[in-house]
């Protein structure tokens, strides 16, 4: 195999001149004879924590041709009993969003913990956490309000279905599933 030195030809670099640039100088801040770094040091110096935020989408294919649908609900996409055709379909829909509520309440109020606790950390504009624990709970509060109005979410479908219940009892006996009268006796048995 022939090299580019045997063919005749050399590679001449770069065609364009790039600019060189001196690194910057690196300096660190110092406290006194003994050196402590004050940027790592929350007694002194400006501490500012960094603040991320992610998100994380997952999506569920069926193979079927349907195509994609969101997990937890039944085929089609349609939330569970959203039909309306029976008791038991009322019940399933109310224990589906009830149990969804449940799930976002927690995920929520978690996430207000933790977002307090990360937003108590950074100072004020001059550079002291005297205010920062106020400052982080007006921010949260109206994370800690989404929250509640979860939980209230699912006591209000818990209610629903209970009062369902209340209101077509009578109804219910004689046409619901699962709701059997007792069997009448027969005039012919086996004594």
């Amino acid at each position: 195999m022939s090299t580019a030195a045997d063919q005749g030809w050399e590679w001449a670099g770069p065609q364009t001149k790039q600019p060189t640039i001196p690194p910057r100088p690196r300096t660190e801040p110092t406290n006194g004879p003994g050196g402590v770094n004050n940027s790592t040091n929350r007694t002194g110096g400006a501490f500012a924590p960094s603040l991320g935020l992610s998100v994380n989408k997952t999506t569920v294919v069926n193979g079927g041709p349907g195509g994609t649908r969101s997990p937890g609900r039944g085929a089609g996409g349609k939330v569970p009993g959203s039909d309306f055709m029976s008791n038991e379909d009322i019940r399933a829909y109310c224990e589906y969003h009830r149990k969804q509520s449940r799930n976002g309440a927690t995920e929520l109020a978690m996430d207000s913990d933790h977002l307090e606790s990360i937003l108590r950390t950074i100072a004020d504009s001059n550079g002291t956490l005297g205010g920062s624990r106020a400052r982080a709970r007006r921010v949260v509060r109206w994370l800690k309000k989404a929250a509640a109005a979860e939980k209230a979410k699912q006591k209000y479908f818990a209610a629903l279905y209970g009062t369902f219940e209340q209101e077509y009892d009578s109804n219910l006996r004689t046409v619901g599933k699962g709701r059997n009268r007792p069997p009448a006796p027969s005039k012919f048995g086996w004594r």
